[in-house]
């Protein structure tokens, strides 16, 4: 079953806590996996990945990033994933939308072989950032909303 997300103001973005990113990164590395084994998959959760991706970087259909805010807890979340599955580090923003790019075509392609598990491995890291961020998020909220 497909993971739910929610939106925020009609948009899911990487740093939503109210949408469910760690679980449909995970669904999405799920289905990549079942592809690279030869099994028949939807693909469902990877298309709504990509989409989630191109929300969070605010890329248009010609895949051109927009001059538009992107919001800190996404640059967090996308940053931790690519460390983790990449091995290196993004350090600048102009690198970081480039790699969303890249990602939101290969997740939008028919890839194969060697792509396929990259990009099911930064899904599987995508999916611990997210959970770390919005964790982070939660902890850092009073218990009691009448206390600060």
């Amino acid at each position: 079953m497909a993971a739910s997300t929610i939106s925020q103001n009609g948009r899911v973005q990487l740093s939503s806590t109210d949408a469910n990113i760690p679980l449909l990164a995970i669904e999405a590395a799920n289905e990549l996996d079942e592809i690279i084994e030869g099994r028949p998959s939807t693909l469902e959760s990877v298309a709504r990945l990509a989409d989630v991706l191109k929300q969070s970087f605010q890329l248009d259909q010609a895949f051109e990033p927009r001059q538009n805010f992107v919001d800190s807890g996404t640059v967090a979340v996308f940053s931790q994933a690519i460390d983790e599955s990449a091995g290196r580090r993004v350090t600048t923003m102009e690198e970081l939308v480039k790699q969303a790019m890249e990602i939101v075509k290969t997740l939008e392609a028919s890839a194969s072989g060697k792509q396929l598990e990259k990009i099911r491995d930064f899904c599987i890291a995508l999916s611990s950032a997210a959970e770390a961020y919005q964790q982070s998020i939660f902890e850092m909220r009073p218990l009691n909303p009448l206390r600060t």
